[in-house]
């Protein structure tokens, strides 16, 4: 029989195969959904151009935007080199990671953009998650109830993943791990994305 720092350790390592939203905290006499986003602090959802698909590129689905902002249509985020982390607030290794993410979004922006796509989760569950990260976790995030970043990008059941999309529009690199520091994650926003910390 496995200890449970053991079976925390397989699943930090294999990541999380499976959904299920952690308990909706936003249920009677809990915040509600606008204090979460309030509490949340989010940066807002970036604008995201219509238009072809990008062959290479993000699927072709608009998804809402998780706290303030409109909604992103992914296929359309252009212009800027971009770092798409899909997470859920039920993923322990998400959870861990979540730190390295902050703290890179902080010194990075605006010359990358970070884009979070919360999936198979509660959005009261993932925005209540948010600030209690160390650095908070600001950067915006879309909702993907319905999984459709990861059956695009043949990631199924990939969570945590992390995308980089370059200022064209195309997928250079897909990583289905969980960061484990900042420096890994640096290293391969310059790798590539060509953008050094």
């Amino acid at each position: 029989m496995r200890t449970l720092p053991a079976l925390l350790l397989v699943a930090a390592l294999t990541g999380c195969a499976g959904g299920g939203s952690t308990e909706d905290v936003g249920g009677p006499g809990g915040p509600t959904h606008a204090q979460l986003v309030a509490r949340a602090a989010l940066d807002p959802c970036p604008p995201s151009a219509a238009g072809a698909h990008v062959s290479g590129g993000m699927p072709d689905v608009t998804l809402p935007c998780l706290g303030d902002g409109p909604a992103v249509h992914l296929a359309g985020l252009r212009g800027t080199p971009t770092v798409v982390n899909i997470w859920g607030s039920w993923c322990v290794p998400c959870q861990q990671e979540a730190r390295y993410l902050a703290a890179v979004y902080d010194e990075m922006k605006p010359r990358v953009r970070f884009l979070g796509v919360d999936t198979e989760d509660s959005s009261d569950s993932a925005l209540d998650f948010a600030p209690h990260v160390t650095p908070p976790m600001r950067y915006p995030s879309v909702v993907d109830e319905q999984k459709k970043v990861l059956i695009g990008l043949d990631l199924i059941s990939a969570v945590p993943s992390t995308v980089f999309v370059d200022a064209g529009g195309r997928v250079v690199h897909k990583a289905a791990v969980a960061y484990a520091s900042v420096g890994q994650l640096r290293r391969d926003i310059e790798r590539y994305l060509g953008v050094k910390a």
